[in-house]
């Protein structure tokens, strides 16, 4: 584990939070993975006065959220209480003390969790067609982004008999390494990296939100394979997986079903995936 004073940002970097940004000793403590009393000794050294006690905004010379912020922060950008206690500097419980201050709605938590986005529910052609071919409820839910209860419950409304969950239910392809993927797509371009000894996570999570995956895994970069069509819930996912990828600077190498066409060299974006990776 690396020693505080590894840790320790520069003077500057000090200025801008504390003072600046007038992030409390706590919350640059926990940023920085130490305790609160080594960010003091760092303010000392560095010659920042510190500010009065107590942890309310007023005493800490931040605006306390005006209702046009709240509702924008709550109902808008769909930040989690965390997140606004956060960006505050104060605890998660002081928001909804804050919203109903100003009057305004407590956001629904799965609207916040899904940031906004509405959820699209398979239809009962939709679920017979893909439980019948085989398919698993782990992934009809990743495609619909509800969860396999809501899934089960709507296959019991509609007399659709559901296997027991586990691989045998929808991981029907085998690959050359053992991985078990639901399509040709994924199968071909997991034996393809297999072929080229490139060590490879499969259904990895992504960083920016644990509930989201993506096919693969190589290093540090994410594979997708694109290959549900007509279908608007995936169509959404697929868009918002790639703005969050873009804005948090992922690498992401996508590959769609039409690539994979007869006489389409479907692999090319791979393989720039040789040369990224360091030597041995």
């Amino acid at each position: 584990m690396a020693s505080p004073a590894l840790l320790r940002p520069s003077d500057a970097e000090l200025r801008r939070l504390y003072v600046d940004q007038r992030l409390s000793a706590e919350t640059i403590s926990k940023r920085c993975d130490v305790e609160k009393i080594t960010v003091l000794r760092w303010l000392r050294a560095a010659g920042i006065k510190r500010r009065p006690g107590g942890n309310g905004l007023a005493n800490r010379g931040i605006p306390a959220p005006t209702a046009d912020d709240l509702q924008r922060l709550v109902h808008v950008e769909h930040l989690s209480y965390e997140a606004i206690g956060e960006r505050y500097g104060v605890d998660f419980s002081a928001v909804p003390h804050w919203l109903d201050r100003h009057g305004i709605e407590r956001p629904d938590i799965w609207v916040t969790r899904r940031h906004g986005r509405v959820a699209t529910e398979p239809t009962e052609e939709e679920l017979r067609e893909r439980i019948g071919a085989g398919e698993s409820l782990r992934s009809i839910e990743r495609d619909f982004d509800v969860t396999r209860m809501v899934i089960r419950a709507r296959c019991r409304k509609y007399g659709i008999e559901v296997s027991r969950d586990g691989w045998s239910g929808g991981y029907r392809l085998r690959c050359a390494d053992g991985h078990q993927v639901r399509s040709t797509y994924e199968q071909r371009v997991d034996d393809w990296l297999s072929r080229h000894d490139l060590p490879h996570t499969l259904e990895p999570r992504y960083p920016f939100d644990r509930r989201y995956r993506a096919d693969f895994l190589v290093d540090r970069t994410y594979i997708e394979v694109w290959g549900v069509t007509g279908n608007p819930a995936y169509t959404a996912r697929r868009a918002w997986k790639i703005e969050q990828c873009a804005s948090n600077g992922i690498d992401l190498i996508q590959i769609n079903h039409w690539q994979f066409a007869t006489g389409r060299r479907w692999w090319r974006p791979l393989e720039r995936l040789l040369q990224d990776l360091p030597a041995d």
